[in-house]
């Protein structure tokens, strides 16, 4: 069973952590309990319905509650903010929510083998096959969300393109939310949107046969769990549990269900230079 504790906030500096008399799988095996973190605030990952933490991590978290033998799971909702000082302080044993194992994490937490990656990606209607390449956007109307992460990375492709000798851009269109772009595709105002790969799975999702991803751009960036990085044995089974859902089919499985696309679940390359695990 997992025990979903909401609301839950780190009282002022995190606390002191316990000593951990033993290993953190053998207590997790011994007690039949285990405790993670999670911030129940990035769907379709981690959210909250109904009063209840749902999503594609909820899924991750009860296969790996079966591999460790149907223990008792206590999941408590807390600020991403303080999220990871809380695991090194010793306040839970597993972060099992979204992080991205960006050189500065790396440095003090260790990461799972990747469930999921998010790309910046040209959505385009299901009928268009005209476009596969950045260079295929050259002339075309182009639209994104005001102020998202999204329109920096549609004002750099447009750049890329001119540099490489392209018109660019016809024009970049901004609006309010990304369910406007949408709107704004569908209704022929714009050619393509660009996008997060999360937010067209939704799309794709809510409208069947009405989008579809035409190509990708930049690096992707991966969704890990987290652990100490002297909890090798725990790390080994959550990165097991994974690798045994990916080789079944049943990690694409899971992604189509919850985010309408599937992603990239590396073994290896995933890890910044420099990271602790790796030393």
């Amino acid at each position: 069973m997992i025990k979903t504790l909401l609301s839950i906030a780190l009282a002022g500096t995190v606390l002191a952590a316990p000593a951990l008399a033993q290993d953190t799988l053998d207590r997790i095996k011994s007690s039949g309990q285990m405790t993670v973190a999670t911030e129940a605030a990035f769907k379709p990952f981690e959210y909250v319905e109904d009063g209840k933490i749902i999503g594609f991590g909820s899924d991750l978290l009860e296969e790996l509650r079966q591999d460790l033998g149907g223990v008792e799971i206590e999941q408590l909702d807390l600020p991403f903010q303080d999220i990871l000082a809380g695991l090194a302080a010793g306040q839970y044993d597993l972060v099992a929510t979204s992080v991205a194992p960006n050189p500065d994490r790396a440095q003090s937490y260790a990461f799972s083998r990747p469930f999921a990656s998010i790309e910046n990606v040209v959505v385009v209607p299901s009928d268009n096959d005209s476009i596969s390449e950045l260079e295929d956007l050259n002339g075309l109307l182009v639209g994104t969300q005001l102020g998202s992460s999204t329109e920096a990375v549609a004002r750099e492709m447009n750049e890329q393109l001119q540099a490489q000798g392209g018109s660019g851009f016809e024009d970049l269109r901004l609006y309010q939310t990304f369910p406007d772009t949408a709107f704004a595709l569908r209704s022929g105002q714009v050619d393509v949107i660009v996008i997060g790969s999360t937010t067209a799975g939704e799309f794709m999702n809510a409208s069947p046969d009405t989008f579809k991803v035409a190509l990708s751009y930049g690096d992707p960036v991966y969704l890990t769990w987290v652990t100490r990085p002297e909890d090798k044995a725990l790390l080994e089974v959550v990165n097991a549990m994974i690798t045994r859902l990916v080789e079944s089919g049943e990690l694409a499985e899971m992604q189509k269900k919850w985010i309408g696309v599937t992603s990239e679940s590396p073994e290896s390359g995933y890890l910044p230079d420099g990271a602790i695990q790796l030393q």
